[in-house]
């Protein structure tokens, strides 16, 4: 399996106290499929949260979702590593019509999966915008087994039974603790005005470790969000750009692309990218 080496935007910056990071953002169309490589991360970053984590975009494993390839978060027993985009800071909650994402444990405690998890303001119309926490969805919470060496797919909005979504700071952990979590209906129930919190620092993320004393290799894909029905895919991969004329021939411009992560539409453009650089 291929790996290419943590990409990290430039400019991430730690918030002291609240554990978060400055993203870019990107424009991205209604009912798209959005690809995030290491050639165009399309305004998602890895961050590492506490030593020692790192993270990647990778061929597999096995046979994922969409594409080739996916995001790969490891970490060691103190480790805590998120992969983040703001491009969704501000949406309410209650407008989400959809929220899946697939996840592939490598190794790991048999509990452990990416993690979903949204920088939180519980009620937008007060007038508190600092920092409330994080809203934490955790798949082993909707009762289901989480696979080592399998592709799973989850909706974080299906009632799970006894929730699967906890707060991790006031007032959502008083009401949706991690001892006692809650389905997505009655986050909506508690907070109707909730949403993502419009900052710098707001995001939606992906994050493993909790530490977690055994450590852990996962990767996730195909994350899609809804909202007001408006889908958006992000299709996490690993691309290649030509190094010279050779990679572009006997089909191999077909697995290739330029800087920006645009695909070749055939051979000679190929070539001549190699050739000019556009």
């Amino acid at each position: 399996m291929k790996v290419q080496k943590s990409q990290r935007i430039r400019g991430l910056v730690a918030a002291a106290g609240v554990a978060a990071v400055v993203f870019g953002t990107a424009l991205i169309a209604a009912n798209s499929t959005v690809v995030v490589s290491n050639l165009n991360s399309n305004g998602w970053a890895f961050f590492q949260e506490t030593a020692v984590g790192t993270g990647s975009f990778v061929n597999g494993p096995g046979n994922p979702p969409l594409g080739s390839g996916s995001a790969q978060l490891t970490v060691n027993s103190t480790g805590r590593e998120l992969l983040g985009t703001q491009n969704h800071a501000g949406t309410n909650l209650a407008d989400i019509t959809q929220l899946e994402y697939s996840t592939y444990r490598q190794s790991g405690d048999s509990a452990l999966a990416a993690s979903l998890q949204l920088q939180i303001d519980y009620d937008t119309t007060d007038a508190n915008v600092a920092w409330q926490g994080r809203l934490v969805y955790e798949p082993y919470l909707t009762g289901a087994t989480v696979t080592t060496g399998s592709w799973q797919t989850w909706d974080a909005l299906a009632p799970s039974p006894g929730g699967a979504w906890w707060a991790s700071g006031a007032p959502g952990n008083l009401v949706c603790p991690q001892s006692n979590p809650c389905n997505f209906s009655e986050v909506l129930a508690a907070f109707p005005n909730a949403a993502i919190w419009n900052d710098p620092r707001g995001a939606i993320l992906f994050k493993a470790g909790g530490p977690w004393l055994s450590g852990f290799v996962g990767n996730v894909d195909a994350f899609t969000i809804g909202i007001n029905n408006d889908n958006t895919t992000y299709d996490f991969e690993f691309l290649q750009t030509p190094a010279n004329k050779d990679d572009c021939k006997k089909g191999g411009w077909e697995s290739r692309f330029r800087a920006d992560g645009s695909a070749f539409k055939n051979q000679g453009d190929c070539i001549q990218y190699v050739n000019t650089g556009k």
